[in-house]
């Protein structure tokens, strides 16, 4: 069966998060089309004994919430956390690595938290800090980890932003520079927004290893959670069975991002920095400045993702020259997918995605397709058909641009979120020039 799983988020315990209530989060799961949701921050003890206030187990390893109204009693949830492991890196300095942990149940929780106790781990915070000297206690403290359970996945988070493993923060050529020998352990790597697994062929390392997407979202919001799933075939809804199918590979697809969407896809520094005011830069790969050095700024730009891949797959290439774009077909199915109150909006002409105009038609959409995932499963045909004249042309329109991808967005870079273009395409991983330099 296939099963429907986002298992990366956060509680309101972690920096930058607001309150998320799991009820809110459950309905924006039914109305996605997401069997199973990662808590976030389990490992936080206030959020701990809140989950187990409010969550009660249905099958082996997934939580459903107590007393949940019939709307929202199909609603799963897994425990979850992320952590981040610091150590020394080959490149100098300290590098910090966010990893996603999954749990099969409190009693591994609680031997999670009582293990990182004794490491003098701060629990206060969403995201503690699990300090090491280098890759060797890393690894010991992963394999300390994966003893709680046979089930419980380490997974390393969004790979490709500065703060994954491969990401430019005090920057890595493979795995094992901070994981050290548990390197060959790990089963499965995260995407990340800014990356999908058309990107991600390119690095012969993980030829080998399953690509799961997850939103790691900060809120309940439409165009947050579920923004990125994974798909899995799996013989029953229960936890070990997800875990086992992520670790065989039985993905079905992955659903992406745009990685230009994502906040870290080209090269650049955003406005509002010391120095630039309103003026913003971004840079295609070969078309960087040669020091690395913002030009308004004079500062060092923050690599992006497209441009970091491509010198990682010349690192882990024997010949030196890597894989070209296009060159290495994804190993894993994937698709593309836009949040749809984002398309909505884009359609209407209004900016703010939680705007009750655009979540009113988003609501008139699902009384035709039931969940948004229902709905972008459909040809352009049908789809035109159940919405003409249930909802205003424009979005309408929006939408099916969307669906047969006739689109693309304004890149993201240094921590922006890129924007979406109807009506155009551009492929940026063959392109190389100067997107916007300087001022606005």
């Amino acid at each position: 069966m296939r099963y429907v799983v986002d298992l990366h988020s956060h509680s309101g315990y972690a920096g930058g998060v607001g309150d998320i209530s799991l009820p809110a989060v459950a309905r924006t799961m039914a109305r996605k089309g997401i069997d199973a949701f990662g808590v976030g921050d389990c490992l936080q003890p206030a959020w701990r004994e809140n989950l187990s206030t409010l969550l009660v187990e249905r099958e082996e390893g997934l939580f459903a919430l107590r007393d949940a109204p019939p709307d929202l009693a199909g609603a799963r949830f897994v425990l979850q956390t992320e952590v981040i492991f610091t150590c020394a890196v080959p490149s100098g300095g300290r590098k910090g690595t966010h990893v996603v942990l999954t749990f099969p149940g409190f009693d591994a929780v609680d031997r999670a938290i009582a293990l990182l106790r004794r490491w003098e781990v701060k629990l206060d915070i969403g995201r503690p800090f699990v300090k090491c000297e280098d890759a060797g206690e890393v690894a010991e403290k992963c394999h300390a980890v994966a003893s709680l359970d046979p089930t419980v996945m380490i997974i390393p988070a969004h790979v490709l932003t500065p703060q994954g493993v491969y990401g430019s923060d005090h920057p890595v050529d493979n795995l094992k520079d901070v994981f050290g020998g548990f390197a060959r352990e790990i089963r499965a790597v995260e995407t990340g927004l800014s990356a999908d697994p058309g990107l991600l062929a390119l690095l012969p390392e993980l030829d080998g290893l399953t690509l799961v997407s997850n939103s790691d979202c900060h809120s309940g919001a439409l165009n947050r959670v579920g923004r990125e799933f994974t798909a899995l075939s799996v013989p029953s809804a229960s936890y070990p069975d997800i875990a086992g199918a992520i670790a065989r590979g039985a993905v079905e697809y992955t659903a992406e991002f745009n990685p230009a969407e994502g906040r870290y896809f080209l090269t650049g520094h955003k406005a509002g920095l010391e120095r630039h005011g309103d003026a913003y830069c971004y840079f295609s790969p070969d078309r960087t400045p040669k020091d690395g050095l913002c030009p308004i700024c004079g500062k060092k730009l923050t690599i992006g993702v497209l441009e970091r891949i491509l010198g990682l797959s010349r690192a882990q290439s024997p010949d030196g020259v890597g894989r070209a774009p296009g060159s290495a077909p994804a190993r894993q199915r994937a698709v593309r997918l836009v949040p749809l109150v984002e398309v909505v909006a884009a359609g209407l002409g209004v900016r703010n995605v939680s705007s009750k105009k655009a979540a009113a038609v988003f609501d008139l959409v699902l009384d035709r397709f039931r969940t948004e995932l229902l709905l972008w499963e459909q040809p352009p045909e049908t789809i035109a058909a159940e919405l003409t004249g249930a909802i205003p042309d424009s979005a309408l329109v929006a939408i099916l641009q969307v669906r047969r991808g006739d689109f693309s967005f304004r890149p993201g870079f240094d921590g922006t979120y890129g924007g979406l273009v109807l009506g155009r395409t551009i492929d940026w991983y063959g392109h190389a020039e100067i997107v916007r330099p300087g001022a606005r």
